[in-house]
């Protein structure tokens, strides 16, 4: 099973700390990380562009500002994860466990979320402009300032 080395991981925190002066931004992009197992990581502002990670495993993760654009998310799981101000626009993310996920200020325009879990998830100024939210589970969701514009599958309030 794919996975991100500690080495990454722990240049990307190094990053992080000292506010990009030591260690390396963590950028993964094109990479093929299906089913990877990444939970209560701190991935802020990390690059996952174009990147493969269908099923993989992000539950508690910090993922704020982290780009997924282009990226397979489908059957991935975010399962309170915070994914504040992240790039989702345009990504396929069918099947995925969003349940008790932040997406505050995140752009998912575009995003194909079908027959996703919603259950609790917070898209607090979200952009979810054209996103395709059909069958998915919405019970508990956060859609305060939400930009919703042509949202397909949304559920009657």
């Amino acid at each position: 099973m794919a996975t991100i080395t500690n080495e990454k991981l722990l240049g990307h925190a190094q990053w992080l700390d000292t506010e990009g002066k030591k260690g390396r931004k963590l950028d993964e992009t094109g990479m093929n990380l299906a089913g990877a197992v990444l939970t209560d990581l701190n991935l802020v502002r990390a690059h996952f562009v174009g990147t493969t990670l269908s099923k993989a495993n992000f539950s508690g993760a910090n993922l704020v500002d982290a780009d997924f654009s282009g990226a397979n998310l489908d059957g991935v799981n975010f399962s309170g994860a915070d994914l504040s101000g992240a790039d989702m626009g345009g990504v396929s993310m069918r099947h995925a466990n969003l349940s008790g996920a932040k997406l505050c200020g995140a752009d998912l325009s575009g995003a194909n979320l079908q027959r996703s879990n919603l259950t609790n998830a917070d898209f607090t100024d979200a952009d979810l402009i054209a996103a395709d939210l059909t069958d998915t589970v919405q019970s508990g969701i956060i859609l305060r300032g939400a930009k919703l514009a042509d949202t397909r599958g949304l559920a009657p309030d």
